[in-house]
């Protein structure tokens, strides 16, 4: 849901952050073009919206300039084009680090730091954010010291150093009540589920993500619905209750359809592929994971094309090359793309040779 002020709109855009209110103060020439390009993003036409506000920053500079930038990468992320994002974030931050913009620069550099995290450069992805983060708080700005502090959270998380990553996410939270930011607020909760996942506090976990869930309801936040389904989905896996687990998956894939979030369209449809192999429902598995596989592959993605594979190989085990083979040529798969899934799956029984049964896409997180 997009939030207004006569100074500030605000709005989710997958994992990215963005602050628009300098493009309302815009000349007619920059205006009217990024408000059809806006609109378009409300509509979830990404391609769309790129043409107008590349229009926009044509017709002018300075922090205008910075903002638009954003946008478009924000567009390209959305759409899973993460090297055509990360040059506009970056564009964006070298414009506004020679303006003197350190809240559009911490906005650029949040922004990358997401990315390089999406492709396991979790060290770069710190740096950038425990820079975006400093940023934030040396202006003050407290909306954004709650998003950085829950975006370079995720990296701690990431890195398996929990207490600092519940330091972060506990201060997002704090932050995000006091200034009454029902999205952060949600962001937050999410976040610290993941980390009750992850310390297998399943139920604790669960009641996170069903209140992140009912904010993001209230809110008309389809992201953070999307996101919380899809976390809400990974604890019933591990609670053994697959069809919740398999029902909820399913209703993020939708959402994340809806939204045209690429990422998330690969994650549900990885996560779903490894219930139905849970289930030993192999056959309705295997087009699931290697859309999945192929998605999160073309994109760079680190952590989910290993867990697609560990599903893909044990659908082999129980069908057979052949019959997996078959499947893949009826899912419409050409006979290259069809030898390329093969290969790496070759690759990664070379390199793994045991299926772990936790094996799964990284759920999304609400930072």
């Amino acid at each position: 849901m997009a939030r207004t002020s006569l100074d500030v709109m605000r709005h989710r855009r997958g994992m990215m952050t963005e602050h628009l209110g300098v493009l309302f103060a815009a000349r007619p020439a920059v205006r009217a073009p990024f408000e059809l390009g806006f609109a378009a993003m409300n509509a979830c036409r990404w391609d769309e919206a790129v043409v107008h506000l590349q229009k926009a920053v044509a017709e002018t500079k300075g922090l205008k300039r910075v903002a638009l930038l954003n946008l478009i990468g924000v567009c390209h992320y959305t759409e899973g084009r993460l090297s055509e994002a990360i040059r506009d974030f970056e564009e964006s931050a070298r414009l506004a680090e020679k303006l003197g913009d350190k809240r559009g620069k911490a906005r650029a550099f949040g922004n990358i730091g997401l990315i390089c995290r999406d492709n396991g450069e979790l060290d770069r992805a710190l740096n950038y954010l425990e820079e975006a983060l400093a940023m934030a708080r040396e202006i003050g700005h407290r909306w954004s010291v709650a998003i950085h502090l829950g975006y370079a959270g995720s990296i701690y998380h990431d890195r398996g150093e929990l207490d600092k990553a519940l330091e972060y996410y506990a201060e997002a939270l704090t932050i995000s009540r006091e200034i009454g930011d029902q999205w952060v607020v949600a962001t937050s909760l999410g976040n610290l589920g993941s980390i009750y996942h992850d310390q297998r506090e399943l139920d604790k976990a669960l009641r996170q993500h069903e209140q992140a869930l009912a904010i993001s309801r209230d809110n008309g936040d389809l992201w953070g619905v999307a996101s919380s389904l899809g976390n809400i989905g990974s604890i019933y896996r591990d609670k053994g209750r697959l069809a919740e687990a398999l029902m909820y998956d399913n209703r993020a894939l939708k959402v994340a359809r809806t939204l045209g979030h690429l990422l998330g369209v690969a994650t549900d449809l990885g996560n779903i592929g490894l219930i139905l192999t849970d289930r030993s429902e192999h056959e309705q598995a295997v087009p699931k994971l290697a859309e999945a596989l192929i998605t999160l592959t073309n994109m760079g993605v680190a952590n989910g094309p290993r867990q697609t594979l560990t599903g893909l190989a044990g659908c082999e085990d129980k069908l057979g090359r052949r019959r997996l083979v078959e499947l893949l040529e009826s899912a419409g798969k050409n006979d290259g793309v069809i030898a390329d899934l093969l290969d790496r799956v070759d690759l990664m029984r070379q390199r793994r040779p045991e299926r772990s049964k936790s094996a799964r896409v990284r759920p999304r997180t609400a930072g």
